[in-house]
């Protein structure tokens, strides 16, 4: 059963992944074009700076792998400080 789980959670996790790409393509794709018009430039500007930064998150999530410690917990700040 827990081989199950960990199945599913890898659906999941690509499956979220790919939406998450396709949104911020979309919404960069659309700060694009609103700036191209020239219309709404300072919504088309933050359309793009915050599909950059989405990118970064998405980057971040892939390369980070999943630990079940909880964030509270000794281990997880022992480990925050080691990375900090």
């Amino acid at each position: 059963m827990e081989s199950f789980f960990e199945s599913l959670y890898g659906v999941a996790y690509v499956a979220m992944s790919i939406v998450l790409v396709a949104v911020t393509i979309l919404l960069f794709v659309t700060g694009i074009r609103l700036f191209m018009k020239k219309r709404n430039r300072g919504f088309a500007l933050s359309c793009i700076l915050f599909a950059c930064f989405i990118v970064f998150i998405i980057v971040v999530m892939l390369t980070t792998p999943f630990s079940a410690t909880p964030p509270g917990s000794p281990e997880a700040l022992a480990a925050l400080l080691h990375f900090g």
